[in-house]
């Protein structure tokens, strides 16, 4: 802007505003860019930008999160650190009580229901607290595509449990497969597991490995 543009801008910021005003300064005055509002004047003494010859200068709008989105995420990241141990658990007593059915040691018939109760629970804990601050930080743009996919993931492993849970065999079940000649291997049960515990995992390995934008 000219040095004879900008004392003419000055001094139609310093008359009564007036249609005629303001249209002519717009004209001399570049627009505000993209993504910033208008709020109150620039302090006094300092260098406002250009466009902030107008009445109102402009300021970044901030996307604060509330102290209860770091709260929540937290908690869905403690949670997330004990699914990794308890998917190990949980294949190590399931591949026993495949393998020996009513034979299979107790401590394998002890641990892989209680488990399996206990990833639900974890699994219900970061469902909750993972979409509530999806929902709040949905303006915030930095990682907002490592947070969508993560998300997806984690909502197709809890299908793939529920699914599973609802294919489990009993142990009589599993007796009669082993009497057939089948012992260990692959059920519908096991298959739709592992691959949620896969896909959880993956999930869970990609937010350290994937960062913000």
């Amino acid at each position: 802007m000219s040095l004879a543009a900008l004392a003419l801008a000055q001094a139609l910021v310093s008359l009564t505003p007036t249609m005629e005003n303001t249209r002519l300064l717009r004209e001399l005055v570049p627009e505000a860019p993209p993504g910033v509002e208008l709020t109150g004047a620039a302090p006094f003494g300092e260098v406002p930008a250009p466009w902030a010859l107008l009445p109102d200068t402009v300021r970044r709008r901030a996307v604060t999160l509330s102290d209860g989105y770091y709260t929540r995420l937290d908690i869905h990241r403690i949670a997330s650190y004990g699914t990794l141990p308890l998917f190990l658990l949980e294949y190590l007593a399931g591949q026993k009580l495949l393998e020996e059915g009513s034979g299979a040691p107790l401590w394998a018939e002890k641990v892989h229901k209680p488990a399996a109760y206990l990833v639900a629970g974890l699994f219900t804990v970061n469902t909750v607290t993972g979409l509530w601050n999806l929902a709040e930080a949905q303006k915030v743009e930095s990682g907002k595509t490592r947070r969508w996919v993560h998300s997806i993931m984690m909502l197709a492993a809890d299908v793939g449990f529920i699914y599973g849970a609802s294919k489990a065999p009993s142990t009589q079940q599993i007796d009669d497969r082993i009497e057939s000649g089948t012992r260990g291997g692959w059920t519908p049960h096991k298959a739709t597991t592992v691959a949620s515990m896969g896909v959880a995992t993956a999930a869970l390995v990609m937010m350290y490995l994937w960062k913000d934008e």
